[in-house]
């Protein structure tokens, strides 16, 4: 009976429905808006309503418009009623009226068979026994997948990385889809985790070899089982590993990326280290292993060509890309706790100008990177994956940082993990009295009190002593996002759409899948490894996004395009698989199977494909440009790479919409700068192009 406001009551008859129109939608409209509500009866704890639906209105005495939805499908609707009312609406008798449903929208990629399911297997280990303050297990981190032909017959095969304990998997591309392929080669070294795997020629006889990088941390710094591997292969996809041709390095590595850096054609490794087993977040060493030719092997040359290259921090993908457009191919390193690294090739010197490349301050926990012309000005632009914004540690930004120390916190001479992050101006730990008290006993000594423990400030915790003998690493920016070139090697940041900040991303590609000619943009998401207290992130499912040609981005819901991976995703690869001209996606998932998905394609739109043929030493020209000059003038550039995306390599094919156009001039520049430029026949949809002598 109060008189602060106008109201509404409605109750429902139902003679088609139910006797009092449970499940209705009823909705009134004013001048000030919508209101909406649903007739329920259960209401709170083992309780229930009066079917009857009520509205405040405020100050409003008129209903412009009262509408409601019966169950049955009868929809009532009245106009200009007063308020203060109790309204009872009979329902029509009778069966509603049908509406002709509207045609369902195709997805754009369905799941697809042709390529066999491949499941990973981790096996149980505990990462916590020996740092029990981690942020994360770092034993579960790949797999990761790679694309190349390595029976030479024209078509794509991939290699799929296993656990630690299993053996990683070889699939070759036929006419009758997917068969595995000689296993004996790998067998031996089944203890080690493949992290990121690789193909590419290594010893300069003009096939595909097999480079795969050793991580994880189920074992101790320096043991056997971290030796990257080099499988050479026979020409027909039968490979046998080298044990002559890669300097003897342990480190737990992540990324491999090949190019040739240095212009004497034949390719070389960029290798980042992940973690230092049992001492996370102590940087590893990360290497350029320069290609000595001849099928001689490798060298370590980073302290020559590359000083401060070997301490560039916890390495998470890496890919080689000519960023400043001056025709040497420069290097691009994600990493957790830092930077997007940008190494500037100097006439075969990597140079770290990640300062002046406008990329320093921008420390995340990044996971993956890919490039690609997004905004038709002939530069590459790069898509990069990062933590997200829909977890506990928030937005953090340089004022307010998420920060990790690692140091003797305790002054027992046990170095330990602190997480921390600043609210209200307060450095404050992120992790609670319990655990923090079963690594550190003092701190329930000195904290009795739950209570007393969530009033400390991080310097009521730990001393200052301890906290600036500390290593500390901070994030500041945990979103996906895109990072656009000016053509000179300086990049902005822009941060994708809200809808892809919800889950981590991980593998990411750029490409056409639509075929009008924008860059399109996929990524797979998710991460069920973060500590217990945090759980798992598994609000995604990837997310696609469609290009407009101007660099930004329009996301697809899942139930249009098809793409639904709701796992913990990690690689990404992007192949025609099927032979139809369309690109498809890959994903592996850790410690479950693969995902493809076959492209449906676009009615009316023409997809060319352009296939690059170098010299032994570099068969598939990676580090190539190409740029496809459309009949409607608009030019469209990819680059040939072989590594990026998250611990995962893609097809070397490039694939271009045209649209409703057709190419009028492909141009290529070719790795060691030179440039070559055709003219295509108009119907012209695969085209081949070899290097001239």
């Amino acid at each position: 009976d109060g008189r602060g406001g106008h109201r509404v009551l409605v109750r429902l008859a139902g003679t088609v429905s139910n006797r009092f129109g449970i499940g209705a939608t009823v909705k009134i409209e004013t001048s000030t808006g919508l209101q909406v509500r649903r007739l329920t009866l259960a209401s709170g704890f083992m309780s229930a309503n009066e079917p009857i639906v009520h509205f405040g209105m405020g100050q409003q005495a008129r209903i412009e418009r009262l509408t409601i939805d019966w169950p049955s499908g009868h929809r009532q609707t009245f106009e200009d009623l007063e308020a203060d009312r109790i309204y009872t609406i009979t329902e029509p008798h009778g069966a509603a009226p049908s509406d002709d449903p509207e045609p369902s929208e195709v997805p754009r990629f369905a799941r697809t068979s042709r390529l066999p399911s491949v499941k990973h297997r981790e096996q149980p280990f505990d990462d916590y026994a020996r740092q029990p303050l981690l942020p994360q297990k770092l034993s579960r981190l790949g797999p990761g997948m790679a694309w190349g032909d390595v029976d030479d017959d024209g078509d794509d095969d991939v290699y799929v990385g296993g656990a630690a304990g299993q053996t990683g998997s070889l699939y070759l591309n036929g006419s009758a889809g997917f068969t595995r392929g000689a296993m004996a080669p790998f067998l031996a070294d089944k203890a080690s985790e493949d992290m990121a795997p690789l193909l590419f020629d290594a010893d300069g006889d003009g096939d595909q070899d097999l480079y795969v990088v050793s991580g994880g941390v189920e074992c101790e710094p320096g043991d056997v089982v971290l030796r990257d591997r080099l499988y050479l292969n026979d020409g027909r996809g039968g490979f046998t590993k080298s044990d002559g041709m890669l300097p003897d390095l342990r480190d737990s590595g992540s990324a491999v990326a090949a190019a040739d850096f240095d212009r004497d054609g034949d390719l070389d490794l960029f290798v980042g280290g992940r973690v230092v087993p049992g001492r996370y977040p102590v940087t590893p060493s990360s290497r350029i292993l320069r290609n000595k030719g001849g099928g001689s092997g490798f060298h370590d040359m980073t302290d020559e060509v590359a000083p401060g290259l070997r301490e560039t921090g916890l390495v998470t993908a890496a890919i080689w890309s000519d960023a400043d457009d001056d025709g040497w191919i420069d290097l691009l390193v994600t990493h957790e706790w830092g930077p997007v690294r940008f190494y500037r090739n100097v006439e075969g010197r990597m140079v770290d100008a990640t300062a002046a490349a406008g990329l320093a301050d921008r420390h995340g926990w990044w996971n993956g990177i890919a490039a690609r012309d997004i905004d038709d000005d002939g530069d590459i632009d790069y898509a990069v994956t990062n933590q997200g914004l829909n977890s506990k540690y928030g937005q953090p930004d340089a004022a307010h940082p998420a920060s990790l120390y690692y140091g003797d916190m305790s002054g027992s001479g046990q170095l330990r993990l602190v997480e921390a992050g600043v609210k209200h101006g307060e450095l404050l730990p992120v992790r609670g009295r319990s655990c923090s008290a079963g690594a550190m006993p003092f701190v329930a000594e000195k904290f009795p009190t739950f209570e007393a423990f969530a009033s400390a400030t991080l310097s009521d915790i730990y001393t200052p002593q301890c906290l600036a003998q500390a290593t500390e690493l901070t994030a500041t920016e945990l979103a996906s996002g895109i990072l656009r070139n000016d053509g000179r090697g300086r990049f902005s940041f822009e941060p994708l759409p809200r809808i892809a900040q919800i889950s981590p991303g991980f593998g990411v590609a750029l490409t056409d899948v639509d075929g009008d000619g924008a860059t399109d943009l996929y990524f797979v998401q998710n991460y069920f490894s973060r500590e217990p207290e945090t759980g798992h992130l598994d609000g995604g499912v990837g997310l696609l996004m469609t290009g407009t040609g101007d660099g930004t981005f329009a996301p697809v819901w899942p139930n249009r395009s098809g793409l639904v991976v709701p796992g913990d995703a990690k690689g990404l690869g992007a192949v025609n698989l099927d032979g139809d001209g369309w690109i498809d996606f890959v994903i592996t998932t850790n410690d479950g199977p693969t995902a493809a998905f076959q492209n449906r394609g676009e009615d009316g739109n023409r997809m060319l494909r352009v296939r690059l043929q170098g010299p032994a030493g570099n068969p598939t020209a990676i580090g190539a440009r190409v740029t496809v000059h459309r009949t409607d003038d608009r030019a469209l550039t990819a680059e040939v790479s072989a590594g990026g995306s998250y611990l995962s390599q893609s097809s070397p094919t490039l694939f271009f919409g045209l649209g409703r156009t057709s190419a009028r001039r492909i141009e290529v520049r070719w790795p060691r700068g030179d440039s070559t430029s055709v003219e295509p026949s108009p119907d012209e949809v695969i085209v081949e192009l070899t290097r001239p002598d």
